[in-house]
């Protein structure tokens, strides 16, 4: 082989070698461009669904002051505010889900302090009715003996001792909310509606009743020879709204408590108490 060819090959290998070196960064320069298109649409979905669960809590909001302006005296299902939820529907590029739910249909464990002997002996009711042990309810009334309040009913696992079971099982009939607050009658679980009660007969007539009705009344207590529980009534303050929405390859959850209230110059406000930061989720795979 020649000097001449020696060169050519040098040469053919040099080209070789850059066309490599340029078809690998052309090869980054598409991928990096393909990532960055990526994270633009998924920063894109993520504020699109932002704006769906605002525009999600907001139309709870209306519903609820609205309802509280309207009527005062009872909080139950049959209501505009019960209805403005949105079972999951499908919206361009994913679902959509709202729920508004009462969230005084459950006894709150925070009214336990300032409920004395009857609130212990609710709540040793509904840890019978949950076929729990006796002591959780013991555990639960120490802890609660605290000066601080309980914030999360999850709290009981770290500091009460239960097991992550049994707080699962309490959520059935208990929850945890600022201050001390009421049983709604009208949305209370048909189980707490007996241990309220303290009647199986009394419950079931109250139960049947609710069914007909849609609602129940002081008067409707008052015909089935049953005495109003302390701590317990026909009206809410807290609600509890959920939103999910699903974009794209992503899904996020978002729960706030709403509480309604008389603002400056009495006129009815609801406003978000506790807000869970939104957690995104895989979606699910359709």
């Amino acid at each position: 082989m020649g000097k001449r060819d020696k060169q050519s090959g040098v040469v053919l290998i040099n080209v070789l070698v850059i066309l490599a070196l340029t078809a690998s960064v052309v090869f980054a320069m598409v991928s990096l461009s393909d990532l960055a298109i990526q994270r633009s649409q998924r920063y894109s979905s993520a504020g699109q669904a932002l704006a769906l669960i605002a525009a999600g809590e907001a139309s709870a909001i209306v519903a609820l002051r609205r309802d509280m302006a309207e009527t005062l005296q009872t909080d139950n299902a049959t209501e505009a505010w019960a209805q403005t939820g949105q079972q999951k529907v499908e919206i361009d590029g994913g679902s959509f889900a709202l729920q508004i739910e009462d969230a005084q249909s459950r006894f709150n464990l925070n009214s336990l302090p300032q409920s004395g002997a009857l609130g212990l002996q609710i709540l040793q009711r509904i840890v019978k009715i949950l076929d729990l042990q006796p002591d959780v309810a013991l555990r639960i009334a120490a802890r609660l003996a605290q000066p601080a309040p309980l914030i999360r009913l999850q709290d009981l696992i770290a500091e009460a001792g239960l097991t992550a079971s049994e707080v699962s099982q309490l959520s059935e009939l208990t929850t945890v909310l600022p201050g001390r607050t009421d049983i709604n009658l009208n949305t209370a679980p048909a189980a707490l509606l007996a241990v309220l009660a303290d009647n199986p007969v009394q419950a079931n007539r109250l139960e049947g009743l609710r069914k007909r009705k849609g609602f129940l009344t002081a008067d409707d207590l008052a015909t089935a020879n049953v005495i109003l529980p302390l701590g317990a009534g026909f009206v809410s303050r807290y609600f509890l709204v959920t939103v999910d929405v699903t974009l794209g390859d992503s899904a996020q959850h978002m729960q706030t408590l709403l509480q309604r209230r008389n603002g400056p110059g009495g006129a009815a406000e609801v406003v978000a108490v506790f807000r869970q930061s939104p957690v995104t989720l895989p979606a699910s795979p359709s």
